[in-house]
């Protein structure tokens, strides 16, 4: 179902073995995540490519709680864009920082759906990651663990075009890893969402 090639063979695992011994995350509903409503026109008049991404370095994150909690007194830094979400760099950077631990992020941006009809998207990370889609809350899992995948999530998409993203994602130590993919309607295999489904209304200058 997932294709051949090793990345998507450790996707299959990985979904299959995480499903049957974690109750750890949550997934917000059981039946396919529905009724969302794609952005206007007008709000992607400035778009540009990539998620927008900010940032909180140097801090001992333990769960997503305490991102949120900082966020409400110290304002995080804008970083430079994330063309897609493909990050599985062991002890390297996280993400577009130049920071291999210890690192907070806020990334949200718009994502395409070209068709109607059921996606499954799955996520792959390390440490903490809250899901949002156009709005909804559809996958978290708070804690500091291992690489480990969500269940597949399914989406119902009744119109085609972009539709809001987000996501709150931290690292701890050690490793980092955030991967998102998924599987369009009449396909029998995973993918990682390609670049040019992402994109995002730039905050001032983006950094590294």
């Amino acid at each position: 179902m997932f294709g051949n090639t090793p990345g998507l063979r450790t996707l299959i695992a990985g979904v299959a073995i995480y499903a049957a011994i974690s109750a750890t995350p949550l997934v917000a509903e059981a039946e396919p995540i529905s009724n969302l409503v794609p952005v206007t026109s007008s709000q992607l008049e400035n778009a540009e490519p990539g998620l927008g991404v900010q940032y909180f370095r140097g801090w001992k994150f333990d769960s997503i709680r305490e991102i949120l909690e900082l966020k409400d007194w110290k304002k995080p830094r804008v970083g430079e864009p994330l063309p897609m979400l493909n990050y599985n760099v062991g002890p390297g950077d996280v993400l577009t920082t130049k920071s291999h631990d210890l690192v907070g992020a806020f990334i949200d941006g718009y994502i395409k759906f070209d068709q109607a009809g059921l996606y499954l998207l799955a996520v792959q990370h390390n440490d903490g990651v809250r899901l949002s889609l156009g709005g909804q809350e559809i996958y978290e899992d708070p804690i500091v663990a291992p690489d480990r995948f969500s269940p597949n999530l399914e989406v119902q998409i009744d119109q085609p075009g972009w539709y809001e993203i987000s996501l709150i994602y931290y690292e701890k130590k050690g490793t980092s890893t955030l991967e998102l993919y998924w599987q369009a309607p009449g396909s029998d295999e995973f993918e990682f969402v390609p670049a040019e489904a992402f994109s995002h209304t730039p905050r001032g200058d983006e950094t590294t």
